[in-house]
């Protein structure tokens, strides 16, 4: 990843409470398909990883309350932006470099987001930061709905998957190879692929 990127795009995940009640970003588990996508703290990571290989660039992320939460969850936990922003901020990522909207609910919504920045801000070198398992959805999402992105900006879609093993294999394989070689995954690879075979064909609902 040589080009210098003006924007790192967090795609947020699925959130959920963690032993001492805190909200906070799913884990790459099954146990944590409960809570919408799961992998979001590998997300943060990546981002953190990113923001320190390309120090001028913005991390533009956030979201509001989402639709992916446990039924019967109160509704005072916090937006997606507040969420992600503590997340960066632990992770090292300076205040001034993080800019959050507080809108969007899903990846869709998120996209919508981005495209209204590059509107605004004229063209740009983008990388969209997700997981291994939903980059073929997101870049056809893109390819589909938002041909104003690839008019003005350059957009790469990256796994945070792929980051952290470049940064860190020693740590980094042991956590994941296991993950990508489970039942559970293959089946969520399978989703998301029917999910890029719909966008691909027309018959996928966009919310």
């Amino acid at each position: 990843m040589k080009r210098s990127f003006d924007y790192i795009h967090l795609l947020c995940a699925g959130i959920k409470q963690d032993d001492t009640g805190r909200w906070v970003s799913t884990d790459l588990s099954e146990e944590d398909m409960l809570f919408g996508s799961p992998g979001g703290k590998l997300r943060v990571f990546a981002t953190w990883v990113l923001a320190n290989l390309h120090p001028s660039a913005l991390i533009f992320t956030g979201g509001g309350k989402g639709y992916a939460v446990p039924v019967g969850t109160t509704e005072e936990y916090p937006l997606l932006a507040e969420i992600v922003h503590d997340e960066l901020r632990e992770a090292g990522v300076p205040l001034e470099r993080i800019v959050l909207e507080r809108e969007s609910n899903t990846t869709y919504q998120e996209l919508e987001e981005l495209a209204e920045l590059i509107k605004r801000e004229g063209h740009k070198f983008v990388v969209v930061v997700t997981n291994r398992y939903h980059v073929a959805r997101t870049q056809a999402m893109i390819e589909m709905k938002f041909p104003e992105l690839r008019e003005k900006a350059t957009v790469e879609v990256v796994a945070a998957e792929d980051v952290l093993l470049e940064d860190d294999p020693s740590y980094w394989r042991a956590i994941i190879d296991p993950v990508y070689s489970s039942e559970w995954m293959k089946k969520l690879f399978d989703m998301e692929e029917n999910g890029r075979r719909q966008i691909a064909d027309g018959t996928y609902k966009f919310k």
